[in-house]
């Protein structure tokens, strides 16, 4: 997987450590809050790239895989910018 990304992607147990904490954080204030799916996927996503190898990727998981990831890049990229907005305008108070 990393090698069809073009990338390596190295993930410290911190900062695993922190996601999972982060997801466990956000069920315990509120269990129907969905917002820990994100980092539940975020982290099965990582775990993913450590132990697919290149492989086990064939034409049609890599088609189905595509189709999905280009929603992604977007999604997460709206995340950032809101919360880049949110931070300046907190800044600004």
């Amino acid at each position: 997987m990393k090698k069809i990304l073009g990338e390596v992607v190295t993930i410290s147990t911190q900062e695993m450590t922190t996601v999972v904490q982060k997801a466990d954080e956000l069920l315990q204030i509120d269990p129907s809050d969905k917002r820990h799916f994100f980092y539940e996927e975020m982290k099965r996503l990582f775990f993913a790239m450590k132990e697919i190898r290149p492989e086990d990727v064939d034409d049609k998981s890599l088609d189905q895989f595509i189709a999905a990831a280009d929603q992604l890049p977007s999604a997460i990229y709206a995340i950032q910018l809101r919360s880049r907005k949110l931070k300046t305008s907190k800044l600004r108070i």
